[in-house]
């Protein structure tokens, strides 16, 4: 899912956002709690610090940490308004 997140952030951001907000909503019957996603956002960056090694940079740290953030937002934002 984030691979064709990223592929939308430009051209497609609209659809991204509605994706997301749907996104969001499903999770809410998933049981995920807002108060989830920072531990998701760290695992995230965790798991692409050890698969990029040494690529891995603060550049690219602040990079996926803007990118979660602005894909987490329209998710929580739906569970927000779902409940």
């Amino acid at each position: 899912m984030i691979d064709k997140a990223l592929g939308m952030l430009g051209p497609d951001i609209e659809l991204l956002t509605e994706i997301l907000l749907d996104l969001g909503h499903k999770h809410v019957g998933y049981g995920v709690k807002p108060e989830y996603f920072p531990s998701m956002g760290r695992a995230l960056i965790y798991a692409v610090k050890e698969n990029l090694g040494e690529k891995f940079n603060d550049e690219t740290k602040d990079a996926w940490i803007e990118v979660y953030g602005a894909l987490s937002y329209d998710m929580i934002r739906a569970q927000k308004m779902k409940r």
